[in-house]
């Protein structure tokens, strides 16, 4: 799914409640994380449900950050994929640059969310944009 798709779908989905029921479907649908990869270092800190978020760049020239995330139940992996739409296809520079909040604003999951979730998303934007710094171009 793309933010296009995203906002069409949620055009047709006026309800909060059809609309968390399609996100709880994206995160069933993700891929888990392999066993090795679900660690303390990959882990989103402050998030009470817990959630992994990995990061590596592809072999496309300029190489792009290709995120994987993870979390135990399936309505935060699905929240997690909508999150990451906005970063998708981005170098590290492009990710750095990425306003996701447009997106968010425009769906208004902001607001549906409860402080905790909140929470959770500002803590899961805060470790995007580390792995990004930590992927981006060594400066000779």
């Amino acid at each position: 799914m793309n933010e296009q798709e995203l906002m069409t779908a949620f055009e047709m989905l006026p309800d909060w409640d059809d609309r968390f029921k399609m996100i709880e479907d994206l995160g069933s649908k993700m891929p888990a994380l392999p066993d090795d990869a679900r660690t303390e270092t990959h882990r989103i800190k402050d998030c009470n449900t817990k959630a992994w978020l990995t990061a590596h760049l592809d072999d496309q020239d300029p190489p792009r950050l290709v995120f994987h995330a993870d979390a135990e139940t399936s309505m935060v992996r699905g929240l997690m994929a909508l999150m990451l739409l906005p970063f998708r296809d981005k170098t590290p520079e492009g990710v750095l640059q990425t306003d996701p909040y447009e997106m968010f604003g425009q769906i208004g999951i902001d607001e549906a969310l409860s402080p905790t979730r909140r929470a959770g998303m500002e803590a899961l934007m805060f470790r995007i944009r580390e792995l990004a710094l930590e992927h981006m171009p060594a400066r000779a």
